[in-house]
């Protein structure tokens, strides 16, 4: 009996130090609790804050997105109907206005296009390289804002640059035929750059390498003309 009453109290005193320690931790953690609301409200506010704020940034965003989008679908259809000042005149709003959104970008580019078919060669290849810096370089149109910026560089009588970016895009042509084309403006570009060494070396190998396509024959009726030339020339 007397061990059966000791073991009682003993589980009445474990449940009670069990509870004091409870009710000790709880006292405690509200007493901190107090000690520290300003700090925890500080803290949610800036949490609730920053994820507003990141809801209310996408949402600007979208909306800035949308509303630049809408003004170059009205250049671009001004751009096809021939009517390029206007298509700079809105692009240059998305590129003003729009500074941060992805339309700028094509902006860009809407914009160098009509200023190279109103005949403004320098500003066109300005235009062009900016949009290069932002562009991936495995983006679709990579590659066909190069074969643009290399015409007016062309245009523009850069034949050196214009003739490196023709080389450039011959490796990554769709096919041997478009290859051989970009080849072949590179070494029209060399020729006209006076760097005849470089020409000859590129119509050699349009000649040797791309017999299959037209170009074939056209790099070899040109490597004649240029010897012929340098005959002349001596």
């Amino acid at each position: 009996m007397s061990d059966r009453l000791t073991r009682t109290t003993e589980r009445s005193s474990h449940r009670e130090m069990k509870e004091d320690a409870l009710v000790t931790s709880a006292f405690q953690a509200g007493d901190w609790a107090q000690r520290n609301l300003r700090v925890l409200g500080i803290a949610l506010g800036v949490l609730v804050a920053a994820v507003l704020g990141t809801i209310w940034i996408t949402r600007a965003q979208a909306k800035a997105e949308g509303e630049a989008n809408r003004i170059l679908a009205e250049a671009s259809a001004n751009y096809w109907q021939g009517g390029y000042n206007r298509t700079i005149q809105l692009t240059d709003q998305v590129l003003e206005g729009y500074k941060t959104t992805k339309a700028a970008n094509d902006a860009r580019r809407m914009k160098a296009d009509a200023l190279f078919w109103s005949g403004s060669f320098d500003s066109a290849a300005t235009l062009y390289q900016e949009y290069l810096k932002h562009e991936r370089a495995d983006s679709p149109l990579h590659d066909a804002v190069t074969q643009s910026l290399a015409f007016a560089l062309e245009s523009k009588k850069d034949f050196p640059a214009a003739a490196k970016q023709y080389e450039a895009l011959a490796p990554t042509a769709p096919d041997r035929a478009s290859a051989a084309d970009f080849y072949m403006s590179a070494a029209r570009a060399y020729t006209l750059a006076n760097d005849r060494a470089r020409a000859k070396a590129i119509y050699e190998k349009v000649a040797q390498e791309y017999k299959d396509t037209t170009f074939g024959r056209d790099a070899e009726v040109m490597l004649g003309e240029l010897m012929a030339a340098e005959a002349v020339a001596k």
